[in-house]
């Protein structure tokens, strides 16, 4: 029996399942599909009547076809259609010309300078939150995952909009939570004849969520554009403003529209998965606790975290990188198809074969990780890290389109947990059955129920 905890999260059985009860499974988390030798293999291919899929875990292998070969492996087109559908043509589905020139003109508003700017969003909503928590009775419960749902809804929303962010927050709250509800599928929505139409009837839904909150975002950046020659007030002035200088391109209205959309949902949604799972970690592991709590009593000595603390905050970014290996954001990338014959570390890989990368799989993966799923930041250090293969992690993805805002991210984390884990530690709840859910992100169904108390 192992002296670690067990964690939350769907566990590979030890044979493929039957086929219906795969496709039961697949609806709520299709990683819950993967048997364990998924995990010990570098290659593991599924074939199933819906044709053949090879999952990719060797990270040399990952590198052929998300860099030096990613030309050569597209978006799946479903899985680019249901994105398309529910998150409009930007970086998250968009391809060749128009992908490349969109990340060119935002990837200043999401350098290291820009980064350091949202910073005090970060800590006066923290700040908030925290006086919230002061209000309450020592020990009273909370649910953590909503907890750090509304703190990165904020946090976002102040980020992106600045004032005009209360006529903004909720409504796309709302249509992005309806719109993910509905991006569950099963048997009924691949299956020839009925599948083409439910799938319509599914997208229609997805699309007709947005027609509301897209009045109101048009109206937004229609009256922004009128602010030309001011400084940026927000990520929605710099996005508008956004002009490659080498092209002279800029961003339509209903571009800008796609490119917030995707980064309002990736913008707090990964950022509190990530706080989430690091609160529920901590709360299961009393010796890294305490070794964060020190650090932090050292480095900050009780006041709130700044972005220049960031990098004296060692043990604090290995505690989030330690979680987002357990937890990443996006458990799996999308599919990918072979445009053309290739080879991948041996394995052959005919043209219109479907190629899976999974972090979940890749980060947990018995040949590249000791004791995988155990909780261990110091794998993290300096040393261990250098001697690990590059693409052995990846929670925002690799390569190109690795994710845009992953630098922003990791600083919301650290500084959120910073500022709370100074005043506050997190006891999970006994007793509750955790289970996650995988709608392009992996949530806790029900929550996380943890008790606050108040450090010294």
């Amino acid at each position: 029996m192992s002296r670690y905890p067990d964690l939350i999260g769907p566990k590979p059985p030890i044979k493929k399942l039957p086929f219906f009860t795969a496709m039961r499974a697949m609806k709520d988390n299709p990683i819950a599909t993967l048997p364990l030798a998924a995990y010990q293999r570098p290659f593991w291919e599924a074939k199933s009547i819906f044709g053949a899929q090879l999952l990719v875990s060797e990270p040399a292998g990952i590198k052929r076809v998300l860099v030096d070969n990613a030309a050569n492996y597209a978006k799946a087109p479903l899985d680019a259609r249901i994105l398309g559908t529910a998150f409009g043509d930007g970086l998250l589905a968009s391809e060749g010309d128009k992908w490349r020139a969109h990340r060119r003109v935002m990837s200043p508003a999401f350098d290291p300078r820009a980064v350091a700017s949202y910073a005090p969003v970060v800590t006066r909503a923290t700040e908030a939150r925290l006086e919230d928590w002061d209000a309450m009775e020592n020990g009273a419960e909370i649910d953590i995952a909503r907890e750090m749902t509304t703190l990165m809804l904020g946090i976002i929303s102040r980020t992106m909009f600045s004032t005009d962010s209360e006529c903004l927050q909720g409504r796309l709250d709302e249509t992005l939570r309806k719109c993910i509800a509905e991006l569950s599928f099963g048997f009924q929505h691949l299956a020839p004849v009925i599948g083409p139409l439910l799938m319509k009837r599914k997208l229609a839904r997805v699309r007709a969520n947005f027609e509301a909150v897209d009045a109101v975002m048009q109206g937004l950046i229609r009256s922004r554009d009128k602010r030309t020659g001011q400084p940026p007030r927000d990520l929605l002035d710099r996005l508008i403003a956004a002009t490659d200088a080498d092209t002279g391109f800029r961003m339509t209205d209903e571009e800008v529209r796609d490119e917030v959309v995707i980064v309002f949902l990736a913008g707090h949604e990964t950022s509190a998965l990530a706080a989430t799972y690091a609160w529920y970690l901590l709360s299961l592991h009393a010796e890294a606790e305490a070794t964060l709590h020190a650090e932090l009593d050292a480095v900050l000595g009780g006041r709130t975290p700044t972005y220049d603390d960031l990098e004296k905050l060692v043990y604090t970014r290995m505690v989030v990188d330690e979680a987002l290996r357990l937890y990443p954001p996006a458990p799996l990338l999308s599919s990918r198809i072979a445009r053309e014959d290739d080879e991948i570390c041996g394995v052959r890989v005919a043209k219109g074969m479907e190629i899976v990368i999974s972090p979940w799989v890749t980060q947990r993966h018995r040949t590249l990780w000791d004791d995988p799923d155990r909780f261990d930041p110091w794998r993290f250090s300096r040393e261990r890290s250098q001697a690990r293969p590059r693409y052995a992690y990846l929670p925002f993805g690799a390569g190109p389109r690795v994710c845009i805002g992953a630098q922003f991210a990791i600083a919301e984390v650290m500084l959120l947990l910073g500022a709370m884990a100074q005043r506050y530690r997190l006891k999970l709840t006994p007793g509750q059955d955790i289970v996650l859910d995988l709608r392009i992100t992996q949530r806790p169904r029900d929550g996380i129920r943890m008790r606050l108390e108040r450090r010294g």
